[in-house]
């Protein structure tokens, strides 16, 4: 752990500050891991099915992200995994823009930033 936590200060200190910290969570919800499901059976339960489902979702958010579909092109992106204390993985992106792409304003932070909240 204090490897990669040298590891990432590292490339702070050569790429500078990450321009965009994302976080994404896993949601029981989602129709992927509800479909998988028998009658009467609650997704916290199976955890495995919850990580794979996660898993995949995260790796295609992470090819977005590097393609420069979602934020534009990228100079560098860390992330990490963790599990909440009810069980659900959720990840932290922090995400270093290539000089041409990086947002200068706050008015080009609000055309990205979204917060949900659940009901």
């Amino acid at each position: 752990m204090r490897h990669r936590y040298l590891d990432s200060v590292a490339l702070v200190q050569e790429y500078g500050r990450p321009d965009i910290f994302l976080t994404m969570t896993c949601n029981p919800n989602w129709p992927e891991i509800k479909e998988r499901l028998q009658p009467g059976e609650e997704a916290h339960n199976w955890p495995g099915l919850l990580a794979r489902v996660f898993k995949a979702k995260l790796n295609i958010l992470n090819d977005k992200i590097m393609s420069g579909e979602i934020f534009g092109a990228v100079a560098l992106v860390i992330h990490l995994i963790e599990f909440q204390k009810r069980g659900l993985p959720h990840a932290h992106f922090l995400i270093i823009l290539k000089p041409a792409f990086k947002y200068l304003s706050p008015e080009a932070y609000d055309r990205i930033v979204c917060a949900e909240l659940p009901d």
